[in-house]
């Protein structure tokens, strides 16, 4: 299982992203189609979160999906989207909303005209790495 970025230039600009854990002892959440786990700060040492954070969602095509949590209309590192287990993103400010249930992060409602920027994704047995 494993997502790849969409093609749509994202405004987020570009941080260092480095993130392995393993599932389900560092995320059991993402056992079940539906989970979210947030990663806002690293906890081990060369872990790189991006510019706002990491998003990780079990979408409802039972693949990992991985996105930065800075919302694409406000471009600020403090200002990150909720994921809820209905498969959507919502912006606590601007109120957009983004489709990671079944897309790549397109804007389905709100002012952002830009898709969430997306990482790579890979398994390996219970191990799941994200990175640009």
């Amino acid at each position: 299982m494993a997502a790849c970025t969409n093609n749509a230039v994202s405004p987020i600009p570009s941080y260092a992203v480095a993130l392995e854990i393993t599932i389900p002892q560092d995320a059991s959440e993402l056992d079940a189609i539906g989970g979210v786990a947030e990663f806002t700060s690293a906890s081990r040492p060369y872990q790189y979160l991006g510019f706002g954070g990491i998003v990780i969602f079990h979408n409802f095509d039972d693949q990992f999906v991985a996105f930065d949590m800075a919302c694409p209309h406000e471009i600020d590192r403090n200002t990150r989207v909720s994921v809820n287990m209905a498969g959507q993103a919502v912006c606590p400010k601007c109120g957009s909303t983004f489709d990671v249930g079944y897309s790549q992060g397109f804007p389905v409602k709100g002012p952002a005209r830009y898709p969430m920027k997306q990482y790579h994704v890979a398994i390996s047995g219970d191990k799941l790495r994200v990175y640009p």
